[in-house]
């Protein structure tokens, strides 16, 4: 099944061509575009008004569009299975931590995953969830398109079961906020600080007194691989890290609790 699945999203993503049409009849399914193919054709007659500046499907646009004209219906009275499964060519890290991210922002907290299958080609992950609501195409296009992750095809191939080909090929995921080349304050963590570092070269670290941080600092290529870690067994109060080559995010935690730094960091990270 997961490998028929990798055959179909391959062929889907290397022959991919803006088919609104296509896209729609799978948001809406087959016979409702069926049945409101006049309708349609006269909403959707300049194609062009639903290409984003990136040359992709603008989703937002599409389901506004058919929302307004009573073409679209997202909600039901009883819950439903809804199975979704997401293709992407690039880095299974990458795509499952983006794709993951933006499903929560969009109030999807409590899914399953079914399968997740990566190898040369890339990255196939199947979720399901139980609903009231299908998952709206143009809210996730709108949060992966925050981080430069773009939708590039949507399939139907059950009344709810959806597949969706994703470009995270140019993606930068959403991370803390600071000034390079100067000691900047990082206020108290709800999650490990996930910092980008691009054109970064060496960083400085510090805990305050009364804290007892026991450092884990992970330096990650733009893939969201490892490339190296401080790992420490007692409290510091000051760490310091040269960033090697390809280096492009840096994620701090702490070994036990970050409570362990509830009061925060201070950072030095000085630009290339």
């Amino acid at each position: 099944m997961v490998r028929g699945l990798f055959l179909f999203f391959i062929f889907t993503f290397s022959s991919f061509g803006l088919d609104l049409h296509s896209n729609i009849k799978s948001i809406i399914s087959e016979q409702n575009y069926a049945l409101n193919r006049d309708k349609i054709d006269q909403i959707f007659a300049v194609e062009s008004e639903f290409i984003d500046s990136n040359g992709n499907l603008n989703y937002a646009k599409i389901t506004n569009a058919l929302r307004v004209n009573s073409l679209l219906n997202l909600s039901y009275s009883q819950p439903i299975n809804l199975e979704i499964s997401f293709y992407s060519p690039t880095s299974d890290i990458l795509m499952f931590k983006s794709v993951s991210e933006a499903l929560k922002s969009l109030g999807y907290s409590y899914f399953l995953s079914k399968s997740l299958k990566s190898d040369t080609q890339g990255i196939v992950w199947q979720i399901t969830m139980n609903s009231r609501f299908i998952l709206d195409p143009g809210a996730l296009y709108k949060e992966l398109s925050k981080n430069y992750i773009f939708i590039k095809d949507i399939k139907r191939d059950g009344q709810f079961s959806f597949a969706y080909s994703i470009d995270a090929t140019k993606a930068v995921l959403s991370t803390h906020q600071y000034i390079s080349d100067i000691e900047y304050d990082l206020n108290k963590p709800l999650e490990p600080y996930f910092l980008n570092i691009s054109n970064k070269s060496e960083a400085l670290i510090k805990s305050y007194a009364s804290d007892r941080w026991i450092c884990v600092i992970k330096v990650l290529d733009r893939d969201l691989n490892l490339i190296t870690q401080i790992k420490s067994d007692k409290p510091e109060k000051e760490v310091y890290i040269k960033f090697p080559p390809n280096s492009y995010y840096m994620l701090i935690d702490d070994a036990f609790s970050l409570e362990n730094i509830k009061r925060g960091l201070k950072i030095y990270i000085k630009s290339n």
